[in-house]
Formats: structure tokens, C-alpha cells, sequence
């Protein structure tokens, strides 16, 4: 790669790994619109640009919330109820997701990738409920419906489903900063789960970049090495910046992302 595209995999890593244990996400709404834009210098098929940019995001999710939800971890927030409860939902369907991106029309892909950016921003910009609810009455079914369409779009769209399962935990009891650290364990098995079918998938279908299949792993190693040394960074941040004015910002963020690739 070109010392410039390695510049912008770097600073796209740093944004991705702060934002990925600042708020539970796992980055996919900043690498997803960078992979895109360096598509051309990168040498991706044109057919082959969402799909690679949506198999390469998830890679590098796998890296980023693997660090930030150790850091997580040790915070003591990760409930077992329901880590237990969440997680398998979100495997499933990211698998699901992940084994239709090949199927469907990079046009649309992209249309519905910008579609998800919209909703997240006006979801992260409302006002976050703050009622409390026993976790003993949420029934399993409710959240088995809600992790798994949570992780078929995530691995449909390549991101770590934070920006979805935060306020899904948020609405189910949980505060924010407890839906944050479940929300990075989460990411980190929407990511691994769907990279497993991405390979499978890359090499069935004569695709395949590399050992990875449709990953791009010069982009990949670029953008994880930056974001695994700031995740923890942001996880620190977490406890201590305010969450409610960072939420409305990235939520701006994500409009000008969505117009940008819509009309450009």
C-alpha cells in the first residue's frame, strides 16, 4: 500500500479503536466509508467493494473489541445473565447476515448501509430511557429476537452492532455504561462469527483476495494495529467523559457519512 493509504488506515484505526471502547461500538460505521473511499488505491474490484469493505471491517472489528472488552472486563460490568443470554443471537445472526452480503447488489448494500447509518444517528441523538426494569422479567425470547436481528444487520453492514445493542440493553434495564461493556463482548463475537463465513464464503465463490478470502489483509493489519493500542483508551474514556454530548456528536458524524456516500 501507498504511504498515504496506510496514513489513512492508521488515523481511521485510532478513530474506530476510541470510539469502539467509548461507546460499545466496534467501529464499523468509521471503517466501512474509509475502505469504500480508498477502494481505488487499494486495487479492489468494483464489484467487489462493499463486500470487501464490509468482510475487512469485521476483521478488524475481531482485533479492536477483543482490547476493549478486556478492558471491560476487568471494570467488572459484564453481567453473566446476560452475557448468556445476548451473545448467542448475536453469532447467529451475524453468520446469517455475514452469508448474504455476497448474495445482494452492492448498490443496494450500500444503500442500506447508508439507510443504518441514518437511523443510528437519530437513535443516538434522542434522550436515553432511564427506567429500571427487573432483568428477571425480560423474557429469553424477546432477547433472542432482538440480539438476532441485531446480528444480521451488523454482519449484513459490517459493524459491530454496538450502535444497535447498547440501546437494545439500555431499553431491557441496563445503564449505559454496564450496555457499553456487554455491547463490546458483543461486537467481538458479531465480528469473529461472520469473518468465519466471510472466509468460507470468499473461497466458495472464487472470490477469495487471499488467505483471508474476501478480507483485504494489508488494510486489515493497518487499521487493527491502531485500533486494539487506542480501544482501552476509549473504555477509559468511558468512565469519565461525558457519554449523553459524545452520542450527539458521533451521531452528526454518521449523517455526514450516510449523505456522503449516497450522493458522492
Amino acid at each position: 500500500m501507498e504511504l498515504t493509504v496506510i496514513v489513512w488506515c492508521l488515523l481511521g484505526g485510532v478513530l474506530a479503536g476510541t470510539l469502539a471502547g467509548l461507546l460499545g461500538i466496534g467501529g464499523g460505521l468509521v471503517i466501512v466509508p474509509l475502505l469504500v473511499y480508498l477502494a481505488p488505491e487499494l486495487g479492489i474490484e468494483p464489484a467487489l467493494v462493499m463486500p470487501t469493505a464490509i468482510a475487512t471491517s469485521l476483521a478488524t472489528i475481531c482485533m479492536t473489541t477483543a482490547s476493549s472488552a478486556f478492558s471491560h472486563y476487568r471494570s467488572g460490568l459484564q453481567e453473566r445473565f446476560w452475557v448468556v443470554r445476548v451473545l448467542p443471537g448475536l453469532s447467529l445472526g451475524a453468520m446469517v447476515g455475514a452469508f448474504l452480503v455476497t448474495a445482494v447488489d452492492p448498490h443496494w448494500l450500500k444503500m442500506l448501509f447508508s439507510t443504518v447509518l441514518v437511523v443510528l444517528a437519530i437513535r443516538m441523538s434522542l434522550p436515553q430511557s432511564k427506567r429500571e426494569v427487573n432483568a428477571k422479567h425480560i423474557k429469553q425470547r424477546w432477547l433472542s429476537v432482538g440480539s438476532t436481528s441485531i446480528g444480521v444487520i451488523s454482519g449484513l453492514v459490517g459493524i459491530g452492532g454496538g450502535a444497535l445493542t447498547v440501546p437494545f440493553l439500555q431499553r431491557c434495564g441496563l445503564s449505559v455504561r454496564q450496555a457499553i461493556a456487554i455491547s463490546s463482548l458483543g461486537s467481538f463475537i458479531i465480528g469473529c462469527s461472520a469473518v468465519l463465513i466471510f472466509i468460507i464464503k470468499g473461497y466458495s465463490s472464487g472470490v477469495a483476495h487471499g488467505a483471508l478470502g474476501i478480507i483485504h489483509v494489508p488494510a486489515w493489519l493497518t487499521i487493527s494495529i491502531a485500533s486494539v493500542i487506542c480501544a482501552p483508551v476509549g473504555a477509559k474514556l468511558a468512565h469519565s467523559l461525558p457519554v449523553k454530548q459524545l452520542r450527539r456528536i458521533f451521531a452528526v458524524f454518521l449523517i455526514i457519512v450516510a449523505i456522503k456516500l449516497i450522493f458522492f
